[in-house]
Parts: C-alpha cells; sequence; structure tokens
C-alpha cells in the first residue's frame, strides 16, 4: 500500500467532498453560528515579559463554513488506533466516506481512501453495521482521556443536535469516545445518554451506519463558538448551588499528569499557601465535586489544563488565573472565562525549547511574577476578559 500512497492520497483529494456541501446538509440557526473573537496575544503589562501568541487553528483549517447537520444515509466510519504517549488504547481518528468511498470532510483535512479501501480488503478489519439512527458525538481529536474535550466536543454536540431539532428518542446508536472510566459514566448520565445506546468508537476497526445525523461545527478548543458555557450548563442540567460560608481560594494542581508537567510548583504554592489556597486535584473528585467547587470559589489559580473546564460552572465575578506554556498557548479557558463572566488573567511561562513536542513539555512560571498578578487580582473588582 505505501508504493500508491501518494496516487490514492491525490486521488482522495481530487473526490472528496466537504460536510457542508452534501445534499444532506442544513445549517443550524443562526443564534448557533457565532465564534468567539480571536485576539492575536495576550499582554500581561505589569510583568514587562514578551506577551503571549495564541495557538489559534487557521480558519481555513478548521472548516469556517456554516454550522449545522448533515443527514448522510450509508456512511462509513474508519475508526483506525491512534498510538500516543499517553498510552490510551481507545484512542481512534476516523475517517468518513460516503457509500462510494469519498472522503466526508469536516474541519480537520482527514485522507480517508486508503483506510476505506483497507477495510474493503482486509478480511481482518471488524466493521459494524448499525441499523436505524445513529449519531456521533466529538472525536475531532484522537484523545479518549481528556475531561475538556469530553465536554466541549462530545456534550456539546449532543447539545448542538436538540438545537437544531433532532428528536434523541428516535437515536438508537451514539457514537463518541468511551472507555467507560468512572467520569465519563458521571457525565453521560448528567446529559441523559443511556449507556446502553453507547457505541464506542473503539469497539470496531469501522461502522457503517444507515442513517447518520453529524453535526457539523467549529470544535478542537483552539477556536471555539460562543455559547459553550450556555451549551455546557443546559445539557447537563446544571442549578449553582448556594454559597455557604466564606468563598475558597482553589490552586489546581496537575498532580502527575504526563502532559505538560509543572515543575516548579513547590515554589509557586510558597507563594499560594499564605493566602489560603486550597489545593485540588481534580483527576481524584467526582464531576460533581468539581463542579461545585468551582461554583463556590473566590478565585482558581492553575496552570493550563483539562480541570479548568469547570471554570464554566464558575459565578460571574470569579477570578480565575491560568498559568500559560508559551509552546501551547490555546485559548480555550480564556474563551470559556469571557462566556462565564470571569475576571481572567494568565502569567506565561519562561521561554520553552521549541524542539520538544508542546503538548507535553515541562514548564515553570516565575513565582514573583505569579505574586504581582494574584495581588492585582486581590485587590479587588476587575472586568471579565473582553476578546477584540
Amino acid at each position: 500500500m505505501d508504493v500508491f500512497s501518494l496516487p490514492i492520497d491525490l486521488l482522495d483529494r481530487a473526490l472528496s467532498i466537504k460536510a457542508t456541501r452534501r445534499s444532506g446538509f442544513r445549517p443550524a440557526p443562526a443564534r448557533l453560528q457565532g465564534i468567539m473573537p480571536a485576539p492575536d496575544v495576550w499582554e500581561e503589562s505589569s510583568l514587562n515579559v514578551p506577551p503571549v501568541v495564541w495557538r489559534r487553528e487557521d480558519m481555513r483549517l478548521a472548516g469556517r463554513g456554516p454550522a449545522g447537520v448533515l443527514v448522510e444515509r450509508g456512511l462509513h466510519i474508519s475508526s483506525l488506533p491512534h498510538v500516543n504517549a499517553d498510552r490510551d488504547e481507545h484512542a481512534r481518528w476516523l475517517r468518513l466516506s460516503d457509500a462510494r468511498l469519498r472522503t466526508v470532510r469536516q474541519a480537520h483535512w482527514r485522507l480517508g481512501l486508503r483506510a476505506t479501501v483497507q477495510r474493503r480488503l482486509s478480511a481482518k478489519m471488524r466493521v459494524e453495521k448499525l441499523d436505524g439512527d445513529a449519531i456521533l458525538l466529538g472525536a475531532y481529536y484522537p484523545d479518549c482521556k481528556n475531561y475538556f474535550h469530553f465536554w466541549v466536543d462530545t456534550m456539546c454536540d449532543l447539545w448542538f443536535l436538540k438545537q437544531c431539532g433532532l428528536d434523541l428518542s428516535s437515536v438508537r446508536h451514539v457514537l463518541m469516545p468511551w472507555s467507560g472510566v468512572g467520569w465519563q459514566r458521571e457525565i453521560v448520565a448528567m446529559c441523559g445518554i443511556p449507556e446502553a445506546r453507547i457505541v464506542p468508537l473503539s469497539s470496531a476497526d469501522g461502522f457503517v451506519l444507515e442513517t447518520a445525523h453529524l453535526p457539523v461545527r467549529i470544535k478542537g478548543g483552539s477556536r471555539n463558538p460562543d455559547w459553550i458555557v450556555s451549551a455546557l450548563r443546559e445539557v447537563s442540567g446544571w442549578r449553582p448551588p448556594e454559597r455557604v460560608g466564606p468563598a475558597r481560594r482553589l490552586y489546581v494542581t496537575r498532580g502527575g499528569a504526563m502532559r505538560r508537567p509543572f515543575a516548579n510548583e513547590t515554589e509557586v504554592l510558597d507563594v499560594l499557601t499564605p493566602l489560603g489556597f486550597d489545593v485540588i486535584d481534580c483527576a481524584t473528585l467526582s464531576v460533581a465535586d468539581q463542579r461545585h467547587l468551582f461554583a463556590t470559589a473566590e478565585i482558581v489559580v492553575a496552570p493550563h489544563g483539562a480541570g479548568l473546564t469547570n471554570i464554566a460552572w464558575a459565578r460571574a465575578g470569579t477570578k480565575l488565573i491560568e498559568f500559560m506554556p508559551r509552546a501551547h498557548a490555546n485559548p480555550c479557558f480564556l474563551d470559556l472565562a469571557s462566556q462565564a463572566g470571569v475576571v481572567y488573567r494568565n502569567v506565561p511561562s519562561a521561554v520553552q525549547d521549541e524542539r520538544a513536542d508542546p503538548l507535553f513539555a515541562p514548564f515553570s512560571v516565575d513565582p514573583g511574577h505569579v505574586a504581582i498578578v494574584l495581588r492585582e487580582m486581590l485587590a479587588g473588582p476587575q472586568r471579565p476578559p473582553t476578546c477584540r
């Protein structure tokens, strides 16, 4: 197959078709078309350091166009294992194609013809045919362990389909990234997905769907719709708890995370501890407990990481200080903070080795910079971020 890789890829590119140009595509209502503004940089002028340059995906690659739902009969999905340093056995890249083997493109470019041909020709490939209506949620990235993508890509897809008029009671199969760990089960229960209908994308090498309902929209975190926070709250039936007693000051540790380990946490805690900050590790808490903690917090300080997805549950006026690795300056939590009315600042990391994989490279921040930003944040009310 390697000998023919280039001609097959060129043929795939020539024959592929964007999801928005399929006959079964219907645009979403106008209120679902908004995208968060995309400032290029974030400058913390009081720190006198180079500004953070946001890593926002180019809109041409992100698939800018009308958001909507594609209804496709006979959709083929190739679900191919993805090997990464996380050792995630459920990680899958998806390739979508129609009944004539043409790649159906959503956002990222996915070369699908080789995978489809391989599936058709190999007797070892496990292909599952699913009758009736099926929906495909999330799966923008192959990651199956990420709390942020599970909420913001997968569960928001569910909300999006509902808003576009799909009657979920008629859906027989819910294809999605799924390993069945406790926090995933807790989230789908909150969002009303019966586990009996879930089809893990890792359960077969391919799927053929009688009728597929495919949400087509911006995903991935570096570009975000302007309705993410309201969607998360509505789809999960969120009701903020009453605040009893003084609001808490939280520091969210990354613990033993493989991705982007925070190298000088001890020095930073020397700044935070005297000010009454409690250290929490979201990986050790139930989803309900995480939501409650963030909803009752006065201020949250944390290195960039998926635990900050919980800022969606924070009250307007809560404050967030994010430690931002320069090589992985993803503005996803800036966007969530802006939508939730949370006051946002960040402390940029020291310059990182550009040769290292930014997804896994360790990073550190200057404790003196942390003290400056923290003092300014605690001094009084500040405005939530505005993205211009």
